[in-house]
């Protein structure tokens, strides 16, 4: 997907928050990840110039259809994870759901994919380098 780790928790955050869609406040965010309002104005620019969210000065954030279909993406493979941590190696509930985000930010698309594809109990296709 190419995005900052800062970018993928916030736009997490604004799914749910937003409910799968739904305009969110700013001040949500911010504490919802525990930065400051500031923190929060600036990615959210980052995230409007990629055109994933849309806001209007002091108004509420709405994630663009780009932005839910990219968060649903990351939403989705986030919660397999978290299937996986639970199921697999038998951590404890919040844990995993905090490890499933980080390690969505730290793993490489290729091991989320693995660990994806053994929850889903589907055949991994092997790709050849280059590709």
């Amino acid at each position: 997907m190419g995005m900052s780790t800062a970018a993928m928790r916030y736009l997490l955050a604004i799914y749910e928050l937003s409910h799968e869609g739904g305009p969110v406040r700013s001040v949500d965010i911010a504490r919802e990840l525990g930065v400051s309002p500031a923190s929060v104005v600036h990615m959210l620019g980052v995230l409007s110039g990629e055109g994933l969210v849309s806001k209007r000065h002091y108004g509420r954030v709405q994630l663009t259809d780009r932005g839910i279909w990219s968060a649903n993406q990351l939403y989705t493979k986030c919660t397999l994870l978290e299937t996986f941590l639970l199921e697999e190696l038998c951590v404890e509930p919040e844990t995993a759901q905090r490890d499933a985000v980080a390690c969505l930010c730290a793993l490489s698309e290729e091991s989320v994919e693995q660990i994806v594809c053994r929850v889903l109990e589907t055949p991994v296709i092997l790709r050849a380098s280059g590709e």
